[in-house]
């Protein structure tokens, strides 16, 4: 009989019957031991279906959660102050469902661990691009701030630099994971190239003077060989069929043209290599572009002639080697088991070959046709021969 009855039977239980402080505080423990291990894998979780959205069935996290939501509320009843159901027997009961979530969550972990893992370093990586993108910021924005102001102005360091404020809007309203990451590896790129232009500045009117010369060294390289160009034409004109160069008549044209928007280039790059020695470079790569056009141009010409002399010289050989390599071609796939595949195939290539020789029946071969035939099944057979070694080694 309690010592109290009208206590007891107002809602305290006796006693006898309530949990000891040992037993709450053991209860507390589970507690924050189940808090701690739900409170690692949430931020996983998160991350791995911001990263792979299907890599954890939903059904089986919601069913975990689920089990976690109920054993929370089951001990804020019992654990509440004064609480009625605070029995030695309720008590053991949330310990065993804390064991219990304490157990799936462990075994959730542990089969979804590659799901949660790449989550985990997605999330970790893309923590480190936001540091390295702060840092790399601040330290790209204290270096203009303490530029020169010569320095600063130019059209380069401006553009990289709004380029950069850019990058940082775009980081600052980032939210995902993907999205941080790039974005913080956008500003870092951005504040790297900030940083750059500004270290190459004070070298930059040397660096466009030199190239300035170069350019104009190479400029000349080209005008000499363009006065040989009339020779060669006339020569292939005269030795082969008007087929055989018909692609080449506008050559000296086209050089002559290139030759001149690059002097204009190289000409506004001369006037700009004090004031704007950025823009001198920009400039000096465009005349660069025109003049490696203009050499690609000449020794099309030039390699024509050769080329079509030492077919003309051997036309035989010309076609023998390609031949060999359609026949190595062949041994490979019958070698492989491959001939059902390509067999007809690599015969089509030998057809190929015999048809190109019959553009030098005419009265006025044309070696060019046939040269180039040759050279497109050579192209071919690479191809093929490619493929059938990955099939081998992917079979």
């Amino acid at each position: 009989m309690p010592s109290n009855p009208r206590r007891s039977l107002f809602g305290r239980r006796p006693q006898a019957d309530r949990a000891t402080p040992a037993q709450l505080a053991a209860l507390t423990d589970a507690f924050f031991a189940c808090e701690s291990a739900m409170g690692k894998i949430v931020p996983a979780m998160r991350a791995a279906r911001a990263v792979s959205p299907g890599s954890v069935p939903p059904a089986e996290w919601d069913a975990v959660r689920d089990q976690y939501d109920g054993v929370i509320t089951q001990y804020l009843v019992v654990s509440a102050d004064g609480s009625p159901d605070a029995t030695p027997a309720a008590v053991d009961d949330c310990l065993r469902g804390f064991a219990q979530v304490s157990a799936t969550l462990d075994r959730f972990g542990r089969t979804h661990s590659r799901a949660l893992n790449a989550g985990q370093a997605a999330a970790a990586g893309a923590e480190q691009a936001a540091r390295d993108a702060r840092v790399a910021a601040t330290s790209a924005l204290t270096a203009l701030d303490s530029a020169r102001a010569e320095h600063v102005g130019l059209s380069a360091v401006r553009v990289a630099a709004d380029a950069l404020a850019r990058d940082l809007s775009a980081f600052e309203a980032a939210s995902g994971i993907a999205e941080r990451r790039s974005t913080g590896e956008a500003v870092a790129a951005a504040a790297a190239n900030v940083q750059r232009l500004l270290d190459e500045a004070p070298g930059m009117a040397a660096d466009a003077d030199r190239t300035i010369r170069s350019l104009d060294t190479r400029r000349q390289a080209v005008t000499t060989r363009l006065e040989k160009i009339p020779a060669v034409v006339s020569s292939l004109l005269r030795e082969f069929s008007a087929e055989c160069s018909a692609d080449l008549v506008s050559t000296p044209d086209d050089v002559r043209a290139d030759l001149a928007a690059a002097t204009t280039e190289l000409d506004r790059a001369r006037s700009l290599k004090s004031g704007a020695p950025d823009e001198a470079l920009s400039a000096t790569e465009r005349a660069r572009t025109l003049l490696t056009h203009a050499d690609d141009e000449l020794d099309r010409a030039f390699d024509r002639l050769t080329d079509l002399r030492e077919v003309r010289h051997d036309p035989v050989e010309a076609s023998a080697q390609v031949r060999f390599r359609v026949r190595d071609a062949q041994h490979f796939a019958l070698g492989h088991g491959l001939e059902h595949e390509w067999g007809s195939v690599l015969d089509a290539q030998s057809d190929r070959i015999d048809r190109a020789a019959t553009t030098l029946e005419r009265i006025h071969p044309d070696y060019w046709s046939y040269l180039t035939q040759l050279r497109a099944v050579d192209t071919r057979i690479t191809e093929i021969i490619g493929r059938m070694r990955e099939q081998v080694a992917h079979p």
